[in-house]
């Protein structure tokens, strides 16, 4: 998902890669999403968003989307 990313802007990278580690510590971390979105969550990492769920089944964390704040909720 951020292979490209990291030869084209390696410092958002660093940045998601933090947040990912930050949210796998505290999965509630993020906002909870609504409407079309509900039961996911979403954190900012500058001005893009990084949408994800939390399966409490079987705790993990699915990562789903990441684009800029301007496109995520489209």
């Amino acid at each position: 998902m951020f292979q490209k990313l990291k030869k084209k802007d390696y410092i958002l990278y660093q940045r998601i890669i933090h947040k990912i580690i930050e949210i796998s510590k505290n999965p509630e971390l993020g906002k909870p999403l609504r409407n079309v979105l509900k039961g996911k969550q979403r954190v900012h990492v500058g001005s893009f968003v990084l949408v994800y769920s939390i399966d409490k089944k079987n705790e993990t964390i699915i990562f789903l989307d990441f684009k800029h704040h301007d496109k995520v909720y489209r």
